[in-house]
């Protein structure tokens, strides 16, 4: 959380050093404090079945949500940030929303099928071996994984206090997303209206919003000035289908030769990264989370980059 923070809400104007438990040293300096709580709560189902005719699947569901105000000391601290950690009524416990990690819905089905196709099977029972090393002995196996998307925080893009933080209100009426599109500058974008996000107007001198100020701006006193909830929208969700087909030559007893061909995202569709994170070694675009410019909701990067295209390899294995 760092230390010497102010302790109180200031106007945008103010000289945060006159405010702060120690004026004579700095603000903000590395400090790590067990002080967080989080909670999760989930529903998870599974599915499995094994039938007599070659075929099995397991399909499971897992509906949940994890909220803190804890900030992971591993990846980074918690999605917003803390934005008055020492002002009497708010600190951390303020800030409790959504985890980064929280997934709210995630759907596996997986399976496998040996084909009833071949010598001594439901059809070409009585192919030839010339017949049944072509069409006999193949297996098919899927993998298929479908979840919703990870919480974003849209933060103001100017200061309405001096020392303490701001996130975005989220404005009602006002759809968040209008689906993947290509905006003026011609990228990929994701939330695609701005309209949908605001922020409180800064705090004046005598602690009374400065209407107006930015333009459009949302008149707030108190709690007010540091704008809504943490996590105020969710970024893209992951959906991908991997594919196989086996095909077994028993060649005597002893040795069995398997041909495999491996579809990985076989329908070669894209996970996307939510706006405002590069990674995989690409750089995040700049202003891509300030809803007043003209970059805003844009996708720079996909989320398994190099790994995203479709990949198919072929192997040869010999068991014996």
């Amino acid at each position: 959380v760092g230390n010497n923070h102010v302790t109180q809400l200031l106007p945008v104007s103010a000289n945060t050093a006159n405010f702060v438990p120690f004026p004579s040293f700095a603000q903000g300096g590395s400090q790590q404090d067990t002080i967080g709580q989080s909670n999760y709560n989930g529903l998870d189902t599974r599915l499995e079945q094994q039938f007599g005719h070659g075929l099995t699947f397991l399909m499971t569901y897992t509906w949940s949500k994890t909220l803190s105000d804890a900030g992971d000391l591993l990846n980074g601290g918690s999605v917003g940030g803390y934005r008055a950690p020492a002002v009497p009524g708010f600190g951390p416990s303020f800030d409790r929303a959504l985890a980064d990690f929280n997934v709210t819905n995630v759907f596996h089905f997986a399976g496998g099928y040996m084909l009833p196709i071949g010598h001594n099977q439901r059809f070409f029972a009585n192919a030839s071996k010339v017949e049944d090393a072509l069409l006999g002995g193949w297996m098919i196996n899927w993998i298929s994984v479908l979840q919703g998307g990870q919480p974003i925080t849209i933060g103001c893009p100017s200061g309405a206090t001096a020392g303490t933080g701001c996130d975005a209100f989220e404005v009602p009426n006002q759809p968040q997303k209008l689906g993947l599109h290509r905006d003026v500058n011609h990228a990929l974008n994701y939330f695609g209206n701005p309209a949908a996000f605001n922020q409180p107007c800064a705090m004046g001198p005598n602690g009374a919003p400065e209407v107006g100020t930015p333009t459009g701006c949302i008149p707030a006193t108190g709690a007010g000035f540091l704008g809504g909830y943490a996590t105020s929208t969710t970024g893209p969700g992951i959906g991908r289908f991997d594919f196989s087909a086996f095909k077994n030559y028993q060649i005597n007893e002893r040795f069995m030769l398997q041909f495999r061909s491996e579809f990985f995202n076989i329908l070669n569709h894209p996970t996307f990264n939510a706006p405002g994170f590069g990674g995989n070694g690409v750089t995040a675009i700049t202003n891509s989370l300030n809803f007043t410019t003209t970059n805003f909701g844009e996708i720079g990067s996909t989320r398994f980059a190099p790994y995203d295209p479709r990949q198919i390899q072929f192997s040869l294995k010999l068991y014996f």
